[in-house]
């Protein structure tokens, strides 16, 4: 992972960003440099790998969210498809479903401005000025 070939691959972030490998490279930095941070990367991700009942749980009471709820998906995701993004979507009685165009799961890091309007205008705030 320390190597730009190695993250761009399918199997590390090469299917979650068109983008945003500066990023994903910052994010790693510190599992690659710092024992007690992989230590820890690795207790937490081999527990929620355990334990699926409480995604499973809290996935059954989506439709019980009575607010509205904005579902922005990434149209060209090849990891997490745009048709999980349309069923997450119908879940929740009030959800609104924004496909987000040019980017992979990772939405803030490919189209950060994209997304920043949609919620914008989500929640009914006004476009900026344009200078």
């Amino acid at each position: 992972m320390r190597l730009r070939a190695v993250r761009r691959l399918p199997i590390a972030f090469g299917w979650l960003t068109k983008r945003g490998d500066a990023a994903t490279a910052r994010w790693l930095r510190p599992i690659l440099t710092s024992p007690g941070v992989r230590r820890d990367t690795v207790r937490t991700l081999r527990a929620a790998a355990a334990d699926t009942r409480f995604l499973l749980a809290a996935a059954e009471r989506l439709p019980d969210f009575r607010r509205p709820a904005l579902v922005a998906w990434a149209s060209e995701d090849r990891v997490m498809p745009p048709e999980h993004g349309r069923r997450l979507a119908a879940l929740l009685p009030q959800g609104q479903l924004t496909e987000i165009d040019d980017s992979y799961t990772l939405i803030p890091l490919d189209q950060p401005a994209r997304l920043a309007q949609a919620i914008r205008e989500f929640i009914g705030v006004p476009q900026p000025a344009t200078p």
